[in-house]
């Protein structure tokens, strides 16, 4: 049975909300208001990726429990047990860290934009052998890197949306 859940943090899944919304509202604009046929298709076009990113990102999850780990997207779902992990590295990219569980089926990548990143860290390691375990991942639960930079441009991006939205509607 798995005991511990993680998420993708709120900070990020709720001005990415915003956004959808935004968009969602400005498309409807384009279509009940002045908007041309090329506005139409780029907004249709740039709505149908944030849906499908707004939906993986929501139904994104974690568990983690004595027997092993399950790994939860959009409608898709993938168990592993401790001993089927091989090695347990990290990749460190500016203040991204993904953590690369290797299997002998294949690999599997967690990012640091789930809540509690170091408390998934030490829970897998934890379960894991030593040998099995880079000393870079280590470090992540001593020292964890935040990454601000896609909650910092999920709010401009809202801000610009809604900027954009308030000039269609007051120049219409």
């Amino acid at each position: 049975m798995y005991q511990n859940v993680y998420r993708i943090r709120r900070s990020f899944l709720f001005p990415f909300f915003a956004d959808f919304i935004l968009l969602f509202f400005l498309l409807l604009l384009s279509y009940f208001l002045v908007g041309s046929k090329l506005e139409r298709i780029l907004l249709t076009a740039i709505f149908i990726p944030v849906l499908y990113v707004l939906f993986e990102s929501s139904f994104r999850m974690v568990q983690t429990g004595d027997q092993g780990i399950m790994i939860r997207k959009f409608m898709r779902k993938k168990e592993l047990r401790w001993e089927d992990i091989t090695h347990l590295g990290a990749l460190i990219l500016r203040k991204r860290v993904y953590l690369l569980l290797t299997t002998v089926k294949g690999f599997y990548i967690l990012s640091n934009t789930y809540e509690k990143f170091s408390t998934l860290v030490s829970d897998v390691v934890a379960h894991m052998d030593n040998e099995k375990v880079e000393e870079e991942v280590r470090r992540q639960i001593e020292h964890p890197a935040k990454n601000r930079s896609d909650i910092i441009m999920t709010w401009f991006t809202a801000m610009v949306l809604a900027g954009i939205i308030i000039i269609k509607l007051f120049t219409s």
